[in-house]
């Protein structure tokens, strides 16, 4: 019989745990299993799993925190660089790349999602049906900091199958959170809105309609994470012009008139 090697129980201690975390099985926020217990499941040493749940956090899935334990951090690694390079930035420019980054997931999704994929979404889509996230973002007061970690929009970019374009959007999701941009993002969508953005974009990903999941998806983060100001007015998008938004506003009234 095969022997099997330290560094090899190191890699499948370390797979056993990240895939945990991709699955969606330890959602982010959560607390991850303590350490006896995780060496129980895994069949190896605890020296293994510290080291697995180091390199875990070494690339922003998973944090500790001392006296409280391990928590999911990310659904995809980040790094340190991504965010510091995303901080030169202001909040205008990163939330319109966050938009272009969910928008061509979509259209990705749409291509090379799978049979597993679409039923993920679809109860994903289902069990949001009803919730919605704090009106505004990252106040004290204790709004949620996974507001930015919907499991649904997570799922549409492991749908994408493009690693890049999730880790992308988990360091911009990480960058959102800091405190410079606190309470200066909102929610606008109520549970009516979020639940027909949803479908709409489930449909054209069960389709495979990319046009139809393009726009769907930008229909959506119009209104999912937006800037406010002080007052807290919605502030329109940074790449978009008063011409662009009319025909946009147009072009959903005349959708919605045919739909009616």
């Amino acid at each position: 019989m095969a022997m099997t090697t330290g560094s090899e129980r190191a890699r499948a201690t370390l797979a056993y745990l990240r895939r945990k975390i991709t699955t969606g099985e330890w959602p982010v926020g959560s607390r991850i299993p303590i350490e006896p217990e995780l060496a129980e499941q895994t069949g190896v040493g605890r020296s293994t799993v510290r080291e697995a749940v180091r390199s875990l956090a070494s690339i922003g899935m998973l944090e500790t925190l001392p006296g409280r334990g391990t928590f999911v951090r990310s659904a995809a690694p980040t790094s340190t660089l991504l965010n510091e390079f995303l901080a030169d930035f202001t909040l205008e420019e990163i939330l319109s790349y966050r938009r272009a980054l969910e928008i061509e997931a979509a259209q990705q999704a749409s291509t090379h999602r799978t049979d597993d994929d679409l039923a993920a979404l679809e109860r994903a889509a289902i069990e949001e049906i009803g919730c919605t996230r704090c009106p505004v973002l990252g106040l004290a007061n204790g709004a949620d900091d996974n507001a930015f970690d919907s499991k649904f929009h997570r799922l549409i970019f492991d749908s994408a199958k493009n690693r890049l374009l999730a880790s992308l959007y988990a360091g911009i999701n990480d960058q959102l959170r800091s405190p410079k941009h606190r309470g200066r993002l909102a929610n606008v969508a109520t549970a009516a809105d979020m639940e027909r953005d949803h479908a709409r974009v489930v449909d054209a990903i069960r389709r495979r309609d990319f046009i139809d999941a393009v726009h769907a998806m930008v229909e959506h983060v119009d209104h999912d994470v937006v800037i406010v100001n002080d007052q807290h007015e919605v502030v329109p998008p940074l790449a978009r012009t008063p011409e662009q938004q009319q025909r946009i506003d147009a072009h959903t009234a005349a959708e919605a008139q045919a739909h009616i």
